[in-house]
């Protein structure tokens, strides 16, 4: 009777040590997002709808994330959420040379400067 008392206790501690083993194997953030840069107006303009893109304001150095929709309005425009400054995306050289580097255009003063984009690879 002890004997079976002892493998009755040694049974149930084993199975707890594994039920809290396998508890913390699952514990902690679900599997991450990963980025990739976007480079040119071309690359921005074949991101797919439901892609999730962070652009980074050229103004003030925020970074937004958002999800591309089906008109791809985020590839054309965006509102920076911190600064409140609006820029229009647009190709190298006044639209004629779409595998240029990104740039954007500060629609209140016209400036133009680099832009910033990550677009979000999907299959990792």
């Amino acid at each position: 009777m002890k004997t079976d008392h002892y493998i009755l206790k040694t049974t149930g501690a084993v199975l707890a040590a594994l039920a809290i083993a396998s508890a913390s194997l699952y514990a902690g953030p679900g599997p991450q997002q990963v980025f990739a840069p976007v480079k040119t107006h071309a690359e921005a303009e074949a991101l797919k709808p439901q892609t999730k893109i962070a652009v980074t304001c050229p103004s003030c150095g925020a970074v937004s994330v958002s999800t591309v929709d089906k008109a791809k309005s985020q590839v054309h425009s965006f509102t920076c959420t911190m600064c409140k400054h609006t820029f229009e995306i647009e190709p190298v050289a006044g639209g004629k040379a779409t595998a240029g580097p990104l740039f954007c255009k500060d629609t209140v003063t016209g400036k133009k400067m680099p832009l910033q984009m990550c677009a979000e690879m999907h299959g990792h």
